[in-house]
């Protein structure tokens, strides 16, 4: 599924973007790379490049052969949840448990997850962006 959207700064194909939030340009069409303490804001995948207030598709739900996943010094399953990352253009891994002592006050930020890897990436010595099959459920 995919929904039209403006570019308030250029995006290339594959990258994750969020909706803009500076007072002045909220307007529910533009749309930018994910800023840090935004990721709540997430909107999807760029289909393709758009140029900076140029019109363009962002894939928010279903199957996606291609997106950038950053790739760690491990490898990643299949179904890993994946999580937009501030000031980046990728999704990356997230641990989806949390041990939380029931006699300590303990405050924890929650990540949110948009979207599942749909197959195994295998370990690089060095971390870097890969392309990846994702499932995104932003919508």
């Amino acid at each position: 599924m995919f929904i039209v959207v403006q570019a308030n700064e250029a995006l290339a194909v594959d990258d994750c973007c969020q909706w803009e939030l500076a007072s002045a340009s909220i307007d529910g069409v533009k749309v930018r790379q994910p800023d840090t303490g935004n990721l709540f804001a997430f909107v999807g995948v760029a289909d393709a490049a758009i140029s900076a207030n140029a019109f363009g598709l962002v894939q928010v739900y279903g199957y996606r052969s291609t997106s950038r996943v950053f790739q760690t010094d491990t490898s990643q399953n299949t179904g890993v949840a994946l999580v937009p990352t501030a000031a980046q253009v990728y999704l990356q891994s997230v641990a989806t448990t949390i041990q939380v002592s029931s006699t300590i006050a303990t405050t924890v930020t929650l990540q949110p997850i948009f979207a599942v890897l749909g197959e195994t990436v295998s370990n690089s010595a060095a971390s870097a962006t890969t392309t990846a099959k994702v499932f995104i459920r932003a919508l």
